[in-house]
């Protein structure tokens, strides 16, 4: 006979955080708080404080009078300080990534493990069988479902509004059309061309890493593998391609296959 059976299943996601800057701005802008906090994360904190704060007196500034003038030079030189004091905090932070990440969110806690390049939080929640096989039904786990949802889209946003700083700045001082940001826009420069660095390096150390998960995973399972690249709408995307020969006692063997696919942004 046929039944129904609720399973006891482990689950887990991956957080693709590459960068502890924009982990912080994402913190900071949503109820997720993180609980473990390393003194080099609070510096860095305390530092993206300090350089919004001076960032926004910069913004304001204006070249109507001599005082205005003598006003946006005190604020490029703090600018510049907070700047190089952000760049130094984020060289310290980023080269001593913790190992977990313990986040509290509507008063559930969350570990986070290093893993496969990023981030991985795991939980527990029960699946439907039937007859052996899933069915798709689900219960449980909607909490943690929903913070990891959270987490990656308060991360994603504070990506954009990182990437859209350079350009920002660029135009600010444009449209002042003055010598003064000379310092601090060769200041900036050094600071975002290091990140973008870091950060495509970190991105490119994820995908291998994943790369070598899915491979290693597929292997102790008895897959042998195929991968490819190809460029997919402007993006390099892998193609791992898995096939498995089976061979049953009554018949010739077959083969059966599996294929993943993830992006290289």
């Amino acid at each position: 006979m046929s039944t129904y059976y609720w399973e006891k299943r482990q689950r887990s996601q991956n957080i693709p955080i590459t960068s502890i800057r924009c982990l912080v701005e994402a913190l900071t802008t949503s109820s997720i708080q993180l609980t473990n906090v390393p003194v080099e994360v609070h510096n860095l904190i305390h530092a993206e404080q300090s350089y919004a704060e001076a960032l926004a007196a910069y913004e304001q500034s204006s070249l109507t009078s001599l005082d205005d003038v003598k006003t946006m030079q005190a604020n490029i030189e703090a600018l510049i300080a907070a700047n190089e004091t952000l760049h130094e905090a984020l060289i310290t932070a980023e080269n001593k990534l913790p190992e977990t990440l313990n986040f509290k969110n509507n008063g559930v806690s969350y570990t986070a493990k290093r893993a496969a390049g990023s981030y991985r939080i795991t939980w527990t929640e029960e699946v439907q069988t039937y007859n052996g096989r899933e069915t798709g039904q689900t219960r449980g786990g909607e909490d943690s479902r929903a913070f990891v949802n959270q987490l990656c889209r308060s991360y994603e946003t504070a990506q954009t509004r990182h990437n859209n700083e350079r350009s920002r700045l660029q135009k600010a001082m444009a449209e002042l059309n003055s010598e003064l940001p000379t310092a601090l826009d060769q200041a900036i420069r050094v600071r975002t061309a290091w990140e973008r660095a870091e950060e495509a390096k970190r991105v490119k150390n994820l995908v291998n890493e994943r790369k070598d998960h899915v491979l290693s995973k597929g292997q102790a399972m008895g897959f042998t593998s195929r991968v490819s690249e190809m460029e997919v709408e402007g993006e390099q995307e892998i193609i791992i391609s898995m096939e498995r020969f089976v061979s049953p006692s009554s018949s010739k063997g077959k083969k059966g296959g599996s294929r993943f696919g993830f992006n290289r942004r």
